[in-house]
């Protein structure tokens, strides 16, 4: 076994496979054997036959941690998260502290993250540092579980491991120091930003609060943010985010994600004065026109970066908002960009397309300016809504992201949003069916007469 083990350290599979087998002929309950030879087997994608063989020798030998941990990394492989969960259990169960136990506990803490059960995962993520305190993916995640419970400060302390994670938010090497909150007087300072569009637009609302000692701020943002941030006074400079680090002179740098834990933000003291971002006043009179109606304009997006972790729970479908058509005196606007074909055509005809219109976020911010009311899930449209003071409802999954925090229909960051949450993952129809409800109520009071 050492021999064949040797091997398959080093990558030789089918070497070890051959001697793992050679002792099963000799012994057919060598439990090491079968273990081994159901790891090639899920190294190899062959899941099924991985399961069988590590199942068989936990029925000859059932008392070792590692063959459940192992049976459970298979299983989750496969998505069947109720089973792994199970077996890390068992494993822990045998030895709280054997070699991988410090990753049985971080992958119960995504199961029940992902369930919604905050405080055992934070438990499991808390329990995978203690047994292995440089393991920056359990840091990160409980950085994000910290961040939802609304224990900012300590959860973006936290949030900086996100650039030791095995595959970091930024792997880039700067050659000038990282700003630790030090005076920036006469300074030029980059900042990077970083993640999504959203997390831009949020983030960016710490810039006024550099600009106070004759700083230099150079902005490396996305190419589609860039005509949208120009309105922001405290941008000296800008520069289009791309591969390798920006050819520019500065002096220290800082990523957009890491201000608020210099600015030592709570719960309490989100900087939230809005409108941070303002809509172009050229662009929003151009845009009068295409949104010119009587009736309450309301702008809509249904679906986010199809890219993103948690994207099949925070999108949806237009045709999910046929219910808000149905309500007398309303116009639906789509913000929606990267419309498929014919979409709108066949899935809800009652929506006005305005994709091709927008060629970037300032179009958008401009077109937004003429609408009474944004109603999107959980994407930089939402975001940019908030940044310009407009109301916004927000729609969120179950399973929601960390900023939108825990049971709230209001949120910290954006005074003029409010959220509205799924009760039961996936139910959407419920969900609009209490926006059309809450519209309803809007309009009465806006026409200043009873609800039907």
């Amino acid at each position: 076994i050492k021999i064949a083990v040797s091997h398959h350290n080093r990558g030789n599979l089918q070497k070890a496979r051959f001697i793992y087998e050679k002792v099963l002929e000799k012994n057919q309950c060598s439990a090491d054997a079968l273990h081994l030879l159901g790891l090639i087997d899920y190294q190899e994608g062959s899941h099924q036959k991985a399961i069988e063989k590590i199942k068989k020798a936990i029925q000859i030998t059932s008392d070792i941690a590692i063959f459940h941990n192992n049976l459970g990394m298979v299983y989750d492989s496969i998505k069947k998260e109720e089973e792994s969960a199970e077996c890390f259990k068992k494993a822990l169960k045998i030895n709280s502290r054997y070699d991988k136990a410090y990753l049985a506990h971080y992958n119960l803490g995504i199961f029940h993250k992902d369930k919604g059960e905050i405080n055992e995962a934070l438990n499991h993520y808390n329990k995978s540092i203690e047994l292995n305190p440089d393991f920056a993916e359990a840091h990160w995640n409980k950085a994000l579980v910290l961040l939802q419970l609304g224990s900012l400060e300590e959860g973006f302390k936290e949030f900086e491991y996100r650039f030791k994670k095995s595959i970091p938010t930024d792997s880039r090497i700067f050659s000038k120091p990282k700003w630790d909150g030090s005076s920036l007087k006469n300074k030029k300072l980059l900042i990077v930003s970083e993640q999504g569009l959203g997390d831009s637009i949020q983030f960016i609302r710490y810039l006024p609060l550099i600009k106070k000692e004759n700083t230099k701020i150079i902005l490396e943002c996305k190419k589609e943010l860039g005509e949208l941030f120009k309105n922001i006074s405290s941008i000296d400079e800008f520069i289009e985010k791309k591969k390798g680090v920006p050819n520019a002179e500065f002096d220290f740098y800082i990523h957009l994600m890491s201000l608020p834990l210099i600015f030592k933000t709570g719960l309490n003291s989100i900087p939230n004065e809005v409108p941070y971002i303002k809509a172009n006043h050229y662009l929003a009179n151009k845009f009068k026109t295409i949104t010119d109606t009587d009736k309450f304009k309301i702008g809509i997006v249904w679906a986010g970066n199809p890219n993103h972790e948690n994207d099949k729970n925070r999108s949806t479908t237009p045709d999910k908002f046929k219910v808000l058509k149905e309500i007398s005196g309303v116009e639906l606007f789509s913000l929606q960009k990267d419309i498929s074909p014919n979409q709108l055509e066949l899935d809800c005809s009652e929506i006005i397309g305005l994709d091709k219109n927008m060629d970037d976020f300032a179009d958008t911010s401009a077109i937004m300016e003429n609408l009474d009311l944004i109603i999107s899930v959980d994407t930089s449209i939402a975001h940019l809504a908030g940044a310009m003071n407009k109301p916004v409802w927000t729609l969120l999954s179950k399973i929601s992201d960390w900023r939108w925090l825990l049971n709230r229909d209001d949120s910290p960051w954006y005074p003029s949003m409010r959220l509205f949450r799924q009760k039961e993952l996936g139910d959407w129809n419920s969900l609009m069916k209490e926006v059309g409800k809450e519209l309803k109520i809007l309009l009465a009071k806006q026409l200043n007469t009873p609800q039907a």
